[in-house]
């Protein structure tokens, strides 16, 4: 059980940091186009320890990126802790084979789609599947399922289409030219070193609390209203997809989206249930939020849907209270997918 909402500073540090491993010393390759677009993605993919050249020589520029070397990068990327189980989930994922404890480790990780019997860990990564293997790995496969009812930027594109929106949203891929996205096509070394160089920035910019957003553009969700029709009064503090939308509106409009702030609540909002009926809904304060989570008869969970906590105890026989409240995992969570859009200002309330 969480205590001390209000002590996030050394708790985001080690939630939100990337540990990424010992950076090497770059080495220059003669098959990087100097002046390239990508050539500086990388240089620094090299210098993070993201990614090796195929030869001591050659980078492997234009080469594709094989689906396994993607799921190592991200495992370097994201500094998740390897696990080695005595069986693979994926009949052509197997011990002794170089990739196995990537694949692995990126699969307990929920970077890989669940329920297929093959990997492919050799075949070329496409552009669609880098898309949904690098979202599901920040930890957005339920937004891209809510995105994906949103109108695709792209023609071409009719699978992964929530994933490729949230990627193409966050700025961490871009299209090929008239509204194409290529989505069916290769992922080659140098792209992908592009993307994780993105992720990487974003992630590794430090949150910053302000006591007031003063002259920067508030970006604020409500809390949504108890529904009667609801099994379960859903009463998130700022809902990741509200809180996803209002971002991508921003960004929409080509704002400065370094000069906005997001505002947040502390505490929790309590909603009184009894017989399927509403009965009052009111605010929390950290303070009772806190306490409340210190009896014995509350129980936690955690929402991926709406990347929010909830808690729900029976304050008497006849009634049951559901109290969503802002703790270090949810807060850690829109904290992070502000700076994927470029917010790096918040404001607690």
């Amino acid at each position: 059980m969480k205590k001390h909402l209000l002590t996030l500073v050394l708790a985001l540090t080690i939630c939100l940091q990337l540990a990424v491993p010992a950076a090497a010393a770059y080495r220059s390759y003669r098959d990087v186009q100097e002046g390239h677009w990508s050539s500086s993605s990388v240089e620094r993919a090299i210098d993070l320890g993201l990614f090796q050249g195929v030869t001591e020589e050659e980078f492997g520029w234009g080469q594709p990126m094989s689906r396994a070397a993607f799921a190592a990068a991200l495992v370097r990327l994201f500094g998740w802790e390897e696990v080695e189980p005595e069986s693979s989930l994926f009949s052509d994922v197997t011990p002794e084979r170089w990739f196995y404890t990537a694949v692995e480790t990126a699969c307990a990780n929920g970077a890989l789609a669940a329920g297929h019997p093959e990997f492919r860990p050799t075949d070329s990564i496409t552009r669609g599947e880098m898309a949904a293997m690098l979202v599901r790995a920040l930890g957005y496969t339920s937004l891209a399922g809510y995105v994906s009812e949103y109108a695709c930027p792209f023609s071409d594109v009719s699978t992964n289409k929530g994933f490729i929106t949230v990627a193409y949203d966050m700025g961490l891929m871009s299209g090929v030219g008239q509204e194409r996205f290529a989505p069916d096509d290769d992922a080659t070394r140098e792209q992908a070193a592009a993307v994780l160089v993105r992720v990487y920035d974003c992630l590794s910019s430090r949150p910053v609390q302000l006591s007031s957003a003063g002259a920067y553009r508030q970006i604020a969700v409500e809390t949504p209203e108890a529904d009667r029709d609801d099994a379960l009064p859903t009463t998130p503090l700022e809902p990741l997809t509200a809180l996803y939308e209002a971002l991508r509106e921003m960004k929409e409009t080509a704002a400065d989206m370094s000069r906005a702030a997001l505002c947040l609540r502390t505490g929790g909002q309590r909603t009184l249930v009894s017989g399927g009926e509403i009965l009052a809904s009111d605010r929390l304060t950290a303070g009772e939020v806190e306490r409340l989570l210190e009896r014995e008869d509350v129980n936690t969970y955690f929402s991926e849907r709406y990347q929010s906590a909830y808690a729900i105890y029976q304050p008497n026989a006849y009634q049951t209270a559901v109290v969503w409240y802002q703790s270090d995992e949810s807060l850690a969570a829109k904290l992070q997918l502000a700076r994927l859009f470029g917010v790096t200002r918040y404001t607690l309330d």
